[in-house]
């Protein structure tokens, strides 16, 4: 059975699609859940929504205990968004945080039973990729490390019986082998009552200000910086 921490309150932000979400937390349950306006992924506006969200549960932020929020990977913007506000939180009100993966919180979200393949957009025709295996009643436990992969070869390599998920289906879903299973749709996007769930179990960091993305992978803007500071590579000794 799954181990749940039944006395603790927790906060959790997820900010890495165009839509993000807010969950409050308590006993082991879901007890409110916010969509965040779409497209609008701002500390500024994001602070607000938090204060407004506890108001309506009746809570204080004080009266939190855990703050979380999804790491990565993820959209640069909205990774930086979350991470600043919920470390923002935890330092400022001496409150534990915890970061989440967030293929792992996409991957919490399917009722499948076997090996599940979470994948989200890694532009360039590639994707962000980590299989589970999803037993009832327990955690999804990751298979391996995140990678990231051309989205054709990531698809002809499926095997038989495995399903799939992740908001990136949205545009590959047809281009997959027929022998794959295909989640639900409503279950592809992470949820912050996915990441509120996960960070129910999991360790907190020793200190909020310790709390980083994980992006896999260098911005466009910090990869064209680093070909413009040395085009061949490849000549160098």
């Amino acid at each position: 059975m799954i181990k749940r921490v039944f006395a603790l309150r927790i906060l959790a932000i997820e900010t890495t699609e165009r839509q993000g979400s807010i969950a409050l937390w308590e006993s082991g349950t879901l007890q409110y859940y916010h969509l965040l306006p779409a497209e609008d992924r701002s500390a500024a506006t994001l602070a607000p929504e938090i204060k407004s969200v506890c108001a309506k549960q009746g809570w204080a932020l004080g009266d939190i205990d855990r703050f979380a929020v999804t790491t990565g990977p993820g959209s640069f913007t909205g990774l930086r968004v979350g991470i600043v506000t919920t470390k923002t939180l935890g330092y400022a009100l001496s409150k534990e945080v915890v970061g989440i993966n967030t293929l792992d919180a996409i991957a919490i979200q399917s009722s499948h039973t076997g090996e599940l393949d979470v994948v989200m957009d890694a532009q360039r025709n590639e994707v962000f990729s980590r299989r589970y295996l999803l037993k009832n009643g327990k955690l999804p436990k990751a298979l391996n490390e995140v990678c990231i992969i051309d989205d054709q070869q990531w698809a002809e390599q499926l095997p038989r019986g495995i399903k799939v998920t992740g908001p990136v289906l949205k545009k590959l879903k047809n281009t997959l082998p027929a022998h794959v299973q295909i989640e639900a749709e409503v279950n592809w996007a992470p949820r912050a009552e996915s990441v509120a769930h996960l960070a129910a179990t999991a360790s907190p960091i020793d200190s909020p200000l310790k709390l980083m993305p994980e992006y896999f992978r260098k911005s466009a803007a910090e990869e064209k910086l680093a070909h413009t500071n040395n085009p061949n590579p490849s000549n160098q000794t």
